[in-house]
C-alpha cells in the first residue's frame, strides 16, 4: 500500500525509476530516489516523521523503517538494508554501506560511509566510516578498506538491475504512478 499520512497529510514521493513491490507499505513523508527498490513486506512508515531512501538503495523483504515524531530516518545512496532489518530514527546511514539481515539501527545512530553492520547486530551512537560492526551491542571488529565501498555499491546496483526486470514485466506496485516525482 502507498498511503497519505493520516497524521500529517503528507504523501510519499517516489522516483519513476524506483521499484516498489506490491506488498510493501509506503506511508506518509517518504522520499524514494532513482533506482531504489523496496521489496516484499517492507514497511516505510513516515506517518510521524520523514524517511529518505537514497539512489540505488535496496530495502529488502520485511525491513521496517520509522522514526520518532518530527525527526528523520535518512538512508543514503547504494545501500542494502537486509531482510527483516529495523532502522529506527532519528538516524543516518551513510552511503555505500550494508545493514545486515535481522540487524537493528537504533534512534540516535549515525553510521558513516562504507560500514558493514553484521547480521543480527544492534547499532547505537556513532559508527565510524569503513567499519565492520558485529554483535549486541555492535562493536567494531575491524577496519574495512576503500574497496568495500565499491563492493557495496556494486551489490546495490545488482538489485537495481533485478528491480528493473520486475518493472519491465509490469510487477511494480499498482498505482505507484500517482506518487512519481520525476
Amino acid at each position: 500500500m502507498i498511503l497519505k499520512s493520516p497524521v500529517t497529510g503528507k504523501i510519499p514521493k517516489i522516483s519513476k525509476s524506483a521499484f516498489i513491490a506490491p506488498t510493501a507499505v509506503i506511508l506518509g513523508d517518504v522520499t524514494i530516489e532513482a533506482g531504489a527498490n523496496i521489496w516484499y513486506g517492507a514497511v516505510l512508515r513516515g506517518d510521524l516523521c520523514g524517511i529518505h531512501i537514497g539512489k540505488n538503495t535496496s530495502i529488502q523483504d520485511n525491513a521496517v523503517l520509522h522514526s520518532e515524531l518530527n525527526t528523520e530516518c535518512w538512508v543514503g545512496d547504494n545501500i542494502i538494508v537486509g531482510h527483516k532489518a529495523t532502522v529506527h530514527g532519528p538516524c543516518r546511514v551513510g552511503s555505500n554501506s550494508m545493514i545486515g539481515i535481522d540487524s537493528v539501527v537504533l534512534q540516535g545512530t549515525e553510521i558513516g560511509e562504507g560500514v558493514l553492520l553484521g547480521a543480527g547486530a544492534v547499532a547505537r551512537n556513532q559508527i565510524p566510516k569503513l567499519s565492520l560492526m558485529v554483535g549486541v551491542p555492535a562493536k567494531k571488529k575491524r577496519d574495512l578498506d576503500e574497496t568495500f565501498m565499491e563492493t557495496a555499491k556494486e551489490d546495490a546496483l545488482h538489485y537495481v538491475e533485478i528491480a528493473q526486470q520486475y518493472i519491465s514485466q509490469g510487477m511494480n506496485h499498482p498505482g505507484v504512478e500517482k506518487y512519481w516525482y520525476d
